[in-house]
Formats: structure tokens, C-alpha cells, sequence
């Protein structure tokens, strides 16, 4: 992680198990094995670009969940109902994403992880209910701002699924998987079969977790 004139500033690195970025996401695949799932991505779009594309979809649900709440408790609805549909977003969101996930909206998703749009948002809104005498609304949305902002509720969520089944394909990959295939398929580069393609991915996934429990 690097940061310039206090500004925070994403980065990733690749190593022989897998990307690891900025953001604490580690993807068990490498550009290698990318441009074998997909051969000629990587010429139309850097792995750069494709990797933060990822980890901004990985954090969508907590900047789509805080928005959601200001919206509501902006127009004066119940703080704990806009709480409670918030938090259904969010695990709505959560553990859909990669239905979602799509090139087209990559610009929508990085504005709602954008720093500066969530402070400046949410910075708004509560000083707006608390003039507006909305005590209860402005104290529920600053927990709701470190709940999500902070991501401690996803890490939760992660902590709970990996404890059921370390097996499984990680949340994060499953993400990157399907931005992988809808790229390939915007690109017009997609070929053969998606369920080959995604148990092919599934095989290197599996397999850099493997290597990376070992070292």
C-alpha cells in the first residue's frame, strides 16, 4: 500500500501464487493463467485494470448499503427501517454480486467505492439530520458509515463462510470469474463453453490455494 501527500493510492503484486492487492484481496490466479482463460484479454485490457475492476466490485455492497441509507433517512424514513432495508441490501448484494457483475457498470461501482464520494455523502446527510433535530437517524447512519465504510461487516461475513467450508471458491475469485467472462463476451474473445471455462478457472484457483497453504 502507497500513499502520496497522504492520499490513498491502489496498487497490486502479482506472485507465483496468486494477485494480492492494496485493498487486502488476494486472487489465487495470475495473468498467466488469465490469458489462458481468455487468450487476447490482456491485450485489450491490463491486468491492472481488470484486477481493481475486481476489487471494487468485491466492496460494492458496502458503499451501495450506505448510499441506500442516506437516500432513505434524507426523505425522512424511519432510521431503523432505512437501517434494516440497508442491511438486507447488503447481504442481498453480498452474496450476489458476481450475478451482477458487469463491465458496463464498472464506473458506477468505482464511484461508490470513490472515498472521496462516500465522506463527502455521508458527511452531508448527517449534518443535515442533525440540524434537522434527527438524532436517532444521524447516530444510526455513523455506525452504519463504519459498519460498511470500514468493511466491518463483510470481514464478519468472511470470517462466518470461511469457517463453513474452506473448499469453496473464495468471494473475491468468484467475482474476478465472471468480470473475467464478461469481458471475454463484451470483447467478443469468449469462446466455447462457460461452465468448462469456470471449472478451468476453479482448477488454478484451487490450485494456487493449495500452493500458498503449503509455504
Amino acid at each position: 500500500m502507497s500513499r502520496t501527500a497522504g492520499k490513498f493510492e491502489w496498487n497490486m503484486v502479482e506472485l507465483p501464487d496468486g494477485i494480492t492487492t492494496s485493498n487486502g484481496n488476494w486472487y489465487h490466479t495470475t495473468s498467466e493463467h488469465i490469458q489462458k482463460y481468455i487468450p487476447g484479454l490482456l491485450k485489450k485490457h491490463s491486468i491492472e485494470k481488470i484486477i481493481k475492476s475486481a476489487d471494487h466490485w468485491v466492496s460494492s455492497a458496502n458503499g451501495f448499503a450506505l448510499i441506500l441509507y442516506l437516500i432513505l433517512a434524507f426523505f425522512g424514513i424511519d432510521a431503523f427501517i432505512s437501517a434494516a432495508i440497508s442491511l438486507v441490501l447488503f447481504l442481498f448484494w453480498h452474496f450476489n454480486t458476481s450475478a451482477f457483475v458487469t463491465p458496463m457498470l464498472n464506473q458506477l461501482v468505482r464511484l461508490f467505492n470513490f472515498d472521496g464520494f462516500l465522506y463527502v455523502s455521508s458527511a452531508g446527510v448527517l449534518i443535515y439530520l442533525s440540524m434537522q433535530g434527527e438524532q436517532t437517524a444521524m447516530w444510526v447512519g455513523l455506525l452504519l458509515f463504519f459498519l460498511f465504510k470500514v468493511g466491518l461487516l463483510k470481514m464478519l461475513l468472511k470470517w462466518i463462510t470461511s469457517k463453513k467450508d474452506n473448499n469453496k471458491v473464495e468471494y473475491q475469485d468468484r467475482i474476478l470469474n465472471m468480470l473475467l467472462i464478461r469481458y471475454g463476451i463484451k470483447e467478443g474473445l469468449y469462446s466455447g463453453d462457460i461452465q468448462n471455462m469456470q471449472d478451468s478457472l476453479f482448477k488454478t484457483i484451487n490450485y494456487h490455494k493449495t500452493k500458498k497453504k503449503k509455504r
